[in-house]
């Protein structure tokens, strides 16, 4: 099985994009990337250069996949088929790329979902039934091609037990001599029955969203121990464990891994973010915002021709 990071925090985005690669199957789970609103300030321009980076990757990789994975419908983790240049780098004429021809399991929008996802989700299905293979409800369905099987769960929570940002799905990729599980948005995960539900797959690498302590001030100080507690036990019994996304919004996140690795070498483990399993080091953008606009005043009228699309070719 090759596995290989597309966009993440790590990469100074949002994401959780990955392609995934068995000898029966080529697939890119969550195939979105995005930007998002943080200290008050504008994303800077080294932020929209990696996201349209990422994009390029996303659909470079998609031209020779067979399928794609939607664990949920925030806007980092799929591209919506409208055009925005500000936050998401999306057009109709992406999208249409992307999905063309793609068999695509996606979280089911009829159920275990909030307001704003089943709206998100229900254009999703509207604009790219025509064009898409096929796109068919992936919550607790397993999927077999040849000896690879693409196992996903229940809706779980996307964080704490309860949370209004709704449900997301896992997904387990399993061949007869590797076992990969794609946690998204579990946040830890802070839920006990997701961290029960990654622990019953038994995965050799597990790629999970770790907890946004950057927003410790909205938390309960409970959900974070809970992550941290959740990510100990999985130190402990992961062969490989890749910690991203919510967690790297901050160049805090060292120090809230640093007895999870502790833990992790103990038992012969490795913890890594996403770039770093391909060798690189993570390029923090969001979470240094305020000091890139310091050191890189950017100004207003840029930002009208971002949002004018003049740059989606490239900077």
């Amino acid at each position: 099985m090759s596995v290989g990071p597309l966009a993440s925090e790590s990469f100074g985005v949002r994401s959780m994009a990955t392609y995934v690669e068995t000898n029966d199957v080529k697939s890119i789970l969550d195939p979105g990337s995005a930007l998002g609103p943080r200290f008050r300030l504008n994303p800077h321009e080294r932020e929209y250069e990696a996201l349209h980076k990422s994009r390029e990757a996303i659909l470079y990789a998609a031209e020779d996949v067979d399928l794609l994975t939607i664990s949920h419908y925030h806007f980092d983790h799929f591209v919506p088929n409208f055009e925005n240049w500000r936050y998401i780098w999306s057009s109709p004429e992406m999208a249409e790329e992307l999905y063309t021809d793609k068999l695509i399991l996606a979280k089911d929008i009829s159920k275990n979902i909030n307001t704003s996802q089943r709206k998100r989700g229900y254009m999703f299905r509207k604009k790219n039934l025509d064009h898409a293979n096929e796109i068919r409800v992936a919550d607790g369905r397993e999927f077999e091609f040849g000896s690879t099987k693409l196992r996903f769960s229940e809706p779980l929570y996307h964080g704490p037990e309860g949370t209004k940002l709704g449900f997301v799905l896992i997904l387990t990729v399993e061949t007869p001599n590797c076992t990969l599980v794609h946690a998204p948005d579990v946040q830890g995960p802070m839920y006990k029955e997701s961290l029960n539900y990654i622990l019953s797959q038994s995965p050799d690498l597990l790629i999970v969203g770790g907890p946004p302590t950057y927003l410790s001030f909205k938390l309960d100080e409970e959900d974070l121990l809970n992550a941290e507690r959740s990510l100990i036990k999985l130190a402990e019994k992961v062969p490989k464990l890749i910690v991203d996304h919510h967690l790297l919004r901050t160049t805090k996140y060292p120090e809230f891994l640093a007895p999870i690795k502790e833990v992790a070498e103990k038992s012969g483990h490795e913890i890594l973010t996403a770039s770093e399993l391909i060798g690189k080091k993570p390029q923090l953008l969001e979470a240094r915002r305020k000091e890139l606009h310091e050191k890189e005043p950017i100004e207003k009228e840029w930002y009208e021709r971002v949002e004018r699309g003049e740059f989606k070719e490239g900077f």
